[in-house]
């Protein structure tokens, strides 16, 4: 049990997610189960014709079976309709085209490719140096921000997921520059960094963003915080949720964002003894 915060996962997956292994009724018991005030599911959605994936994700049952979870268990448990979408620059119009008929909680906005290819791949790698490949990766993160499809920018410093059994440990000091570019649109445009704590379970003992980038957002004035597990099973359902928590507070962030029809309101971590 998570007890004396008010505790949330807000980037979580189930089988309507093409790499989901939990169904949306066995996620939220789960979230019940270990005392979760509230979850919000962020189910993927491909926008690459290429991709083999681009067509598992369907609306229509995902909402019917949100609507069915909410009568189930919403007396306990407070469950949001979110989106994590691969963007991709090179398909914004069709992410636009999208949403103008689909509607969410929450969009996280996930960058897992470049033009070169998937971060950190062979592909990606070929003939760069770290400096490079980083760069790259934190450019397209940029555009995200900027292209009015995000409500989130999730995992960020994803690259590290490959990137330190590539090239080592990583220094964000090395790209202050382009974190100052993409907090400052952030800011600006009301867009929640995530704490995204996969990383701690994918054997680079770091969340994404790490702690260090945390303190550069919370230092450059970013306030608003989301905290997300990116389970994919019921084991991982809000896992590390306390070592997120105890990021953001040392670094000042004392609220956690819940979200409903994509507008945030700010609940106290910390909940106030009665």
């Amino acid at each position: 049990m998570i007890d004396g915060y008010y505790a949330v996962d807000y980037h979580m997956h189930s089988i309507r997610s093409h790499d989901g292994k939990a169904t949306i009724p066995q996620q939220c018991m789960r979230a019940i189960e270990i005392g979760l005030d509230e979850i919000c599911f962020t189910e993927h959605k491909d926008f690459n014709p290429d991709d083999p994936v681009v067509d598992h994700f369907d609306y229509s049952l995902y909402a019917d079976e949100i609507a069915s979870a909410r009568e189930l268990y919403g007396d306990k448990l407070t469950i949001r309709m979110g989106v994590e979408l691969d963007y991709q620059s090179w398909f914004e119009d069709l992410i636009g085209e999208y949403l103008v008929s689909h509607a969410f909680d929450l969009l996280v906005s996930s960058v897992h490719h470049t033009r070169d290819g998937m971060v950190m791949s062979s592909k990606y790698i070929q003939g760069r140096d770290a400096r490079d490949c980083y760069r790259r990766y934190f450019q397209e993160v940029i555009r995200s921000a900027q292209s009015g499809y995000a409500d989130v920018i999730g995992h960020l410093e994803y690259a590290n997921r490959r990137g330190v059994g590539i090239f080592g440990a990583y220094v964000p000091e090395e790209y202050e520059d382009m974190l100052r570019e993409l907090f400052s649109i952030m800011i600006a445009k009301g867009i929640a960094l995530e704490i995204n704590t996969a990383g701690l379970r994918q054997g680079i003992d770091m969340t994404y963003p790490c702690e260090k980038t945390v303190s550069l957002y919370a230092s450059c004035g970013g306030k608003l915080l989301n905290i997300g597990s990116d389970a994919h099973k019921t084991d991982d359902l809000g896992a590390n949720y306390i070592t997120a928590v105890d990021i953001a507070l040392r670094n000042g962030l004392n609220e956690v964002c819940v979200w409903e029809n994509r507008k945030p309101r700010g609940v106290k971590l910390k909940r106030v003894s009665s």
